[in-house]
């Protein structure tokens, strides 16, 4: 909680000077340094305005009135600290206007020193790890990417490892979900022992950032690895709002979040649909899989999900329906065509290695390759 290195910088207002040193008197910790006083006026809004600090605590022994008029006015030009309310224990009305005009938090001036000086150290530290989080966000490019296909065996999981490896070896920070939550198989195709999985992430119910990341397996390629249940009944552990958090926090610390995805189309499974910025819907060239992929659409087109959606057709050559036929079918063009290559496939697979490093000269790992190239050429 007290993560603030050099003691939380306050901003002290209250009407009387004796309410100032009133309250001055209740902030005796190290960890609170009152850097400025002034009276919630026209002269203390300006000096307020442009005066670094942490906090800015707004105090009275009396009913706050002009303190939360002062308090309004003060919301709307520093977004960059936590305005705190100071005064007798507050009814509803008031904890209400209070809310309205911008205060964090409304603490009670009776309460103790020792529980005044934890209201404004939590509420410090929050608004802070808040706003590093936001900002984190605004400037980290990030890209999350799912691999997705209603049929199985279309080769996503392929798809999604090789993709990831590809973006690794170019340079990129790269996190890889397995969230095919009852049969995963990413840690099958990267040889990864048993280890942490995202169910035994749920069970913590800790998102921050540190926590998400210790349940991350490095692969030795360096890509950051969380791996799927470790059984099909612990699937039910993992809900949206999981996913959500998971996706959320990693997009923050890495250049591209690459999901493997179930093929149902459940709750949690449109809960990572919707936090993603690209959707690869994975097909083959065959009639069951375009059937079921023709579906898809329809219902990602429901969930407005369309204009993420991203055609790959996958193993082409492997039957006699083209590249042409797929597109008019879906009504789509293909950002990327994988030959097939089963021998390539097969060997990476059984060697616990993805195909681009056992097989580089493949040309499905030279598509790859050349579709991970193109993502970062429009990042």
């Amino acid at each position: 909680m007290e993560n603030m290195i050099n003691g939380v910088r306050i901003m002290l207002v209250a009407i009387s000077a004796e309410d100032r040193k009133y309250i001055s008197g209740l902030l005796t910790d190290e960890t609170l340094r009152i850097v400025s006083t002034f009276r919630p006026d026209k002269d203390g809004l300006r000096k307020a305005s442009s005066q670094p600090a942490d906090v800015l605590l707004i105090g009275t022994r009396g009913v706050p009135d002009t303190e939360l008029d002062f308090a309004e006015r003060m919301f709307t030009v520093r977004s960059d600290i936590t305005i705190l309310l100071l005064a007798p224990a507050a009814d509803a009305k008031t904890i209400s206007r209070a809310m309205e005009s911008g205060i964090a938090r409304v603490i009670d001036i009776d309460s103790g020193e020792h529980a005044i000086r934890t209201h404004i150290l939590t509420a410090a530290n929050r608004d802070q790890s808040r706003r590093s989080t936001v900002q984190k966000i605004a400037s980290y490019d990030s890209k999350v990417i799912a691999c997705y296909s209603p049929k199985g065996g279309v080769g996503k999981t392929t798809i999604a490892v090789n993709l990831a490896y590809a973006l690794v070896s170019m340079n990129k920070k790269i996190a890889l979900i397995d969230l095919n939550l009852q049969f995963g198989e990413v840690g099958v195709f990267l040889d990864i022992p048993k280890g942490d999985t995202i169910a035994d992430m749920a069970e913590e119910s800790s998102f921050e950032l540190s926590t998400v990341k210790s349940y991350l397996i490095r692969h030795q390629s360096g890509m950051q690895v969380m791996l799927s249940s470790s059984s099909p009944e612990y699937a039910d552990l993992i809900r949206p709002e999981h996913v959500d958090a998971i996706i959320s926090t990693l997009r923050t610390e890495f250049d591209y979040v690459i999901v493997d995805m179930g093929t149902t189309l459940g709750d949690n499974t449109v809960a990572a649909l919707e936090t993603t910025d690209i959707i690869l819907l994975i097909v083959n060239e065959d009639i069951a899989a375009l059937h079921d992929a023709k579906r898809s659409l329809k219902v990602l087109e429901a969930l407005n999900l369309q204009d993420k959606v991203n055609l790959v057709i996958n193993k082409d050559g492997m039957s006699s329906i083209t590249v042409k036929n797929v597109a008019g079918l879906l009504d789509t063009n293909p950002v990327a065509v994988i030959p097939y290559d089963l021998k390539a496939a097969m060997m990476a697979v059984n060697r616990g290695i993805p195909m681009l490093s056992c097989a580089p000269t493949s040309k499905a790992s030279k598509e790859i390759f050349a579709y991970a190239r193109r993502l970062i050429r429009k990042a």
